[in-house]
């Protein structure tokens, strides 16, 4: 394991910021942050994550939550072994074969969708959403995150104050609160978004239910292209793209989340990239299709092989 357990724990219990969370939350905390410790290799096999800052973050958090429980439990040692719970959390991801081998080199955008929408993709015409859509009940897993609510958790502050009830004869009596975690929201207008991720990584495959991914090898020829087509249709719009933030609700405060580009850490393992239009007043926004006119010379179609 690349970091000191030990550091680590009492790095942990100097703040102890998990205190207040349920032995469930514990547990979905755990399995959220075990998803974003493995990645995929180029021909699909389950690796350990790409970013070595990535996987020794994620080793500390969850090496946080394990100090947690032991404290609850009053257990003994901490250990845990980190290919055992890359495996159990890769345990259903399927190596699929690609129709060509891989050629293109990990410096490129990728894109993951379903064959048609990926083939129209190549020929310049891009669908694009406004960010209220990802809140769509009928989207997957990894589609399905309120881009426009965003909320960090503080259990080291609290709302002061007095409850008053009554006791069983009647009486006011002052009644002991429960104190809990402290809840700091962000809600962003909506906005038009285009995502993909920055990089090519075959797990998404699987994550997101597609068969198919365009790749993007000329990334600043694809941005430009994308800018001028954009600008033609929403021309009061102000453009922004960059990678992005991922926050954990926990250890984040709530003026550091960025609107638009910040995402829950969850979501980590997607390693998103991300283009955005907003505008001055809110307004209805509604899908729409681009033209960017074809990109046979700057991008290629990953398909999977039919099995």
């Amino acid at each position: 394991m690349m970091i000191d357990a030990k550091d680590v724990c009492d790095q942990y219990m100097r703040s102890r910021y998990l205190r207040e969370a349920t032995d469930e939350a514990l547990q979905q905390r755990l399995g959220a942050i075990g998803n974003n410790l493995w990645s995929t290799g180029r021909d699909g096999e389950v690796t350990q994550p790409r970013s070595l800052d990535h996987r020794r973050g994620m080793l500390e958090l969850y090496t946080h939550v394990l100090r947690e429980q032991m404290e609850r439990s009053k257990s003994g040692e901490l250990t845990f072994d980190e290919a055992a719970v890359r495996h159990e959390a890769s345990v259903n991801y399927v190596q699929r074969r690609t129709v060509r081998p891989i050629t293109f080199g990990p410096d490129c955008y990728a894109k993951f969708g379903r064959k048609e929408h990926i083939l129209s993709a190549l020929t310049g015409k891009l669908f694009i959403q406004p960010a209220a859509k990802y809140k769509d009940p009928s989207l997957n897993a990894a589609q399905l995150d309120d881009e426009l609510q965003h909320h960090v958790r503080s259990p080291n502050e609290r709302l002061m104050m007095r409850l008053i009830g009554l006791d069983e004869h009647g009486n006011e009596v002052e009644v002991k609160p429960h104190w809990g975690e402290l809840f700091r929201y962000m809600n962003v207008p909506n906005f038009y978004v285009w995502c993909c991720g920055l990089g090519y990584d075959a797990r998404l495959f699987s994550e997101f239910e597609a068969n198919a991914a365009l790749v993007v090898k000329d990334k600043a020829a694809f941005e430009g292209r994308f800018t001028r087509a954009m600008a033609e249709q929403l021309p009061d719009a102000v453009i922004g793209h960059g990678p992005i933030q991922y926050y954990d609700p926990y250890t984040t405060r709530r003026d550091q989340l960025i609107p638009a580009f910040s995402k829950n850490i969850r979501y980590l393992y997607q390693n998103e990239y991300r283009f955005i239009w907003q505008f001055q007043e809110e307004r209805e926004l509604k899908p729409f299709l681009v033209d960017l006119g074809p990109l046979h010379d700057i991008a290629e179609v990953v398909e999977l092989a039919d099995e």
